[in-house]
Formats: structure tokens, sequence, C-alpha cells
């Protein structure tokens, strides 16, 4: 029996190391990565998490806005999804809505409370930025996310629901 228990100490140990398996940079063999960089379900204190990454440019510096960028505009999506999702629940199921372009800078600024969480950069020098909504702001920010879903639908759904419907579906947001 005594044999036994240096051979369940190895199989326990093994299971162990493969549940909590090490985060590998994509472009790098080295495993030190930050868990985020791999999956962004275990990323607590936030909502609506995205990152954005830039290889080595020319600048440190275009490098780091256009990584926040990306990760922003990625945020901004998960938003609008979100908030068409929510809007679309309210409507008779043949009603279809658009998401709106979230790449749309100008649409993207109006999201003051994304903010960048947290900024790593691989062995190579690759630059990995995460984005995400803070609690505090997470209320305001799907209100303007809904905002922009009725907006870019607004025609659509007066033809669907006529004047009163739209009415109160917008008051709603």
């Amino acid at each position: 029996m005594r044999h036994l228990l240096p051979l369940s100490a190895v199989v326990f140990g093994l299971f162990a190391v493969s549940a909590h398996a090490e985060c590998a940079y994509p472009d790098s063999d080295r495993r030190d990565a930050p868990e985020w960089v791999c999956s962004l379900d275990n990323y607590e204190g936030a909502d609506f998490l995205a990152h954005g990454d830039k290889s080595r440019l020319p600048s440190i510096s275009l490098q780091n806005r256009l990584a926040g960028k990306d990760a922003m505009i990625a945020v901004v999506a998960n938003l609008l999804a979100y908030a068409t999702l929510e809007i679309a629940a309210q409507l008779p199921q043949e009603a279809e809505l658009i998401l709106p372009a979230a790449d749309d800078l100008s649409r993207v600024a109006k999201f003051k409370g994304v903010t960048i969480l947290e900024k790593t950069v691989s062995p190579q020098r690759h630059l990995y930025v995460l984005a995400g909504v803070k609690p505090d702001a997470r209320d305001a920010l799907i209100a303007v996310a809904k905002k922009e879903v009725l907006n870019v639908n607004k025609k659509r759904l007066i033809a669907l629901l006529g004047q009163d419907g739209w009415k109160k579906l917008s008051a709603s947001k």
C-alpha cells in the first residue's frame, strides 16, 4: 500500500499542473504572460473585456495608441452587441436590428468610461492591452450603447412599432 502513495502523489501533481496551465505569449514560447492574454474568463473587476495588440512599430507611443485603440473598439463592440440583444428582447420576434459599427471613432468617443486596465509586452516586444468597463461606469455605458443602437435603427423601429411604440421604447433605455 505504501508503494502506491508516491504514485498517487505524482498522478495528483500532474492533474494539478494540467488544471492550472501556464499562459504563454502567442508570439513567444516563454510561459510568463498574464492570464488575461490567454483568456478573459477569469478577469475580475471589469465587464465587456477585450484586448488589442500591436507588433513592433517604429514608435513605442504609436504602438501603445494603436493597441489601446483596438482594445477600446473591441469593448465598444461588446457593449453595442449587449445593448442590441437587450433591445431585441423588448421587440416582436420579426424585428431585426442593425448593429452599429464599433470602429466608427466618433462613436467610440461617446463611450467615456471605457478604460485601459492593463498592458504587457511580450519577449518579442509585442504589446498587449486589456480594456474594459469598471462597475461604476457600467450602467452609463450600457445606456450610451442602447442610445446608439436605437439611433441607428430609428426609421426601421418607427415603421415596425409606430410613433407611440418608438417613443415608449426610446424612453425605456
